[in-house]
């Protein structure tokens, strides 16, 4: 899931500042989660909350705290944070690029739909890989969530079947619920038994989701009757609709 905070004081302009990246995004079959705040001191009470935001986008001249000192409080906690700057005032473009704004997007121009896509797009293909640790019986393990295939469970524990990986698998004591916790919304628990990477998935029907394991290999896995609507719902939003 692709997650934004959005913070201004003027309630009207985050619903269109909202609207705009949702529309934006579901045209890209990105899942998008927007968080909105009406001031820099709401943002900055989220704390260490505000490390899972892969965007976050200031006002400058907000009521309270402005946007600049709000940047500042949030690199404190977030020293990587990519923060862009939305403002209706020209002047402060080169001030901003002193909070190392990754853009810088005026308010009051026709072209603030185009720059706030332009800007998403940057930040999508910048995003560093998500990893993830897993704490192994005698030893641990970083890997990119995306190379991820899909998940299975034996009794109390689990096992991670890795791209490329054929012979070299993850085990872990674990319970399902709580890895599907660690993991991005594009992956999908089908069964009691398996959750799968939907990004890799090729066919979705009431009984069957299919996954592309390498070039010519595929696996099929059963899906549950009372889970299929909610893979479902996942698997539309990631490829637009190939639902049989």
């Amino acid at each position: 899931m692709f997650r934004i905070a959005l913070c201004d004081d003027s309630k009207t302009f985050l619903e269109y500042e909202k609207h705009l990246i949702q529309r934006h995004l579901n045209k890209k079959s990105i899942v998008c989660q927007c968080d909105d705040y009406l001031s820099g001191e709401e943002l900055l009470a989220q704390g260490e909350s505000m490390k899972k935001y892969d965007l976050i986008i200031l006002d400058y001249a907000m009521d309270g705290i402005t946007g600049f000192d709000t940047a500042n409080k949030i690199y404190e906690v977030y020293p990587h944070a990519r923060i862009a700057f939305a403002t209706n005032y020209y002047d402060f473009t080169r001030e901003g690029y002193k909070y190392n704004a990754v853009r810088y997007l005026v308010k009051k121009t026709g072209t603030f739909e185009s720059d706030l896509e332009e800007c998403l797009e940057f930040i999508l293909k910048t995003e560093p890989k998500k990893k993830i640790l897993l704490e192994l019986s005698d030893s641990t393990a970083e890997i990119d969530i995306d190379d991820i295939l899909y998940i299975e469970s034996s009794k109390h524990y689990i096992e991670y079947f890795i791209k490329d990986q054929e012979t070299r698998h993850y085990v872990r004591r674990c319970i399902l619920d709580d890895a599907q916790e660690e993991l991005p919304e594009y992956f999908g628990r089908v069964h009691q038994r398996y959750i799968v990477n939907l990004k890799i998935a090729t066919v979705l029907s009431r009984n069957v989701l299919i996954i592309r394991v390498k070039d010519g290999e595929t696996r099929e896995f059963p899906v549950a009757r009372n889970r299929y609507e909610e893979v479902k719902g996942k698997f539309y939003l990631i490829k637009g609709g190939m639902i049989v």
